[in-house]
């Protein structure tokens, strides 16, 4: 039998939603392949994956004549190109193999290899993501079904292993419309949501890389979830898990209408960012003040979902802020205290959504208030003019006559 050449040496490997590749030609023996593969390093501790960045190794599982041919093998990214098999090299049989691979669903990764028919053998079960953002792991999967030996070692083909991203990105942006507001913000909660679920692989293979080349935003692409080629997680609709994103230093966003980054990198075009949040997709419903005065900074699925913004708002009297003398409207420069901001949120897998607080207009919420009916933190300041009629007062009669002359 001949070699399994992605595991001897090394795979074609791709990533969804991904920066541009470069490709480098390794050529060795007659039965060895090239790659296109190039790995940047990421600023997120738990890295978040593309073709610029690809992750350090992958588990693979593979089928053939409805046995399990592989199960589980590490392959590590090596360095220089190359990729190896932990578990040592594989061969070609003569019938052909299905693969399944996964990054980061450890211990939550289920491979049942007498799985019904129409389903995938390979699952992920009651996989949860950490609160702790430094903690969460970029999810992929990736299928190749149908792969088969060639008639020779030199002509044979690298199984191409597309990866997906299984989990939806979350990341902040804010700024400040009005100059008459000093903003500072030191961090951001999403309170009530699912941390908790189970994803299907899926049937077809995962192809057709989505790649951004900027990371800019400006990348137009529809995703078909029905064609196959996307797995399925169960219905989510919420939860009571809190997403905490302390951003290390209070970020002032001035009132000149400008983008600030907060955990994007936004100025700087990059896919990645430590602390950008991976969550699991879901659709939930927005906190209603009018139903539930006080959601409270504690986990409570009923209440819906909201943000929980730790900012200070500032009144500029004059051209700048001045702490000694501009009145605060929310918190203060040494204590900052958080703002409720009802949201409804529809995350749907390989997707990331940037969210723009914008200060300037009024609105967000006491999340714990004594009046049980709240009112917006900022309230306008607005002007209904009258002016008083001039009181008319009684005709004062001036006698006008002019005396004789020589009288």
């Amino acid at each position: 039998m001949k070699k399994i050449l992605f595991v001897s040496a090394g795979v074609l490997l791709l990533l969804a939603s991904c920066s541009k590749s470069e490709t480098v030609d390794v050529n060795r023996d007659g039965d060895e392949i090239s790659f296109n593969i190039v790995a940047n390093n990421a600023t997120k501790a738990a890295d978040i994956y593309c073709n610029n960045n690809l992750p350090s190794q992958f588990s693979v599982y593979a089928m053939s004549e409805g046995k399990t041919y592989i199960d589980g093998d590490l392959i590590v990214n090596k360095g220089e190109n190359s990729w190896e098999n932990q578990s040592g090299t594989r061969f070609w049989p003569d019938a052909p193999v299905d693969f399944y691979a996964h990054v980061n669903a450890g211990n939550y990764f289920k491979w049942t290899p007498a799985s019904e028919d129409g389903t995938a053998p390979a699952s992920i079960v009651d996989f949860e993501v950490p609160t702790d953002v430094t903690a969460q792991n970029d999810l992929l999967y990736a299928v190749k079904k149908n792969q088969s030996k060639a008639v020779n070692a030199e002509s044979q083909s690298p199984v191409e292993l597309n990866f997906r991203h299984a989990l939806s990105q979350i990341v902040f942006n804010a700024k400040n419309t009005n100059a008459n507001l000093y903003v500072e913000i030191s961090g951001v909660r999403i309170m009530n949501v699912g941390n908790v679920n189970t994803f299907a692989f899926p049937t077809a293979d995962t192809d057709n890389n989505i790649a951004d080349a900027d990371h800019d935003g400006s990348l137009s692409y529809t995703i078909n979830y029905e064609d196959g080629s996307w797995g399925k997680w169960d219905g989510l609709t919420g939860g009571s898990a809190i997403y905490p994103v302390e951003l290390g230093d209070n970020i002032v966003v001035e009132g000149n209408n400008a983008l600030v980054d907060l955990t994007t990198n936004a100025t700087v075009n990059n896919e990645y960012n430590g602390k950008a949040l991976l969550l699991l997709p879901q659709a939930t419903t927005a906190w209603n003040p009018e139903t539930v005065a006080n959601p409270g900074y504690e986990g409570n699925e009923s209440n819906g979902t909201y943000f929980l913004v730790n900012c200070t708002i500032y009144n500029v009297s004059g051209e700048s802020f001045d702490e000694s003398v501009d009145v605060p409207l929310w918190g203060t420069v040494t204590e900052h205290k958080e703002v409720a901001i009802p949201a409804a949120f529809n995350w749907e897998q390989g997707k990331k959504y940037t969210y723009t607080f914008v200060f300037g207009k009024g609105g967000g919420y006491n999340p714990d208030p004594d009046d049980p009916q709240p009112e917006p933190v900022l309230v306008p300041i607005t002007f209904e003019v009258t002016v008083d009629d001039f009181v008319e007062v009684p005709s004062t009669d001036i006698d006008a006559e002019v005396p004789e002359s020589g009288n």
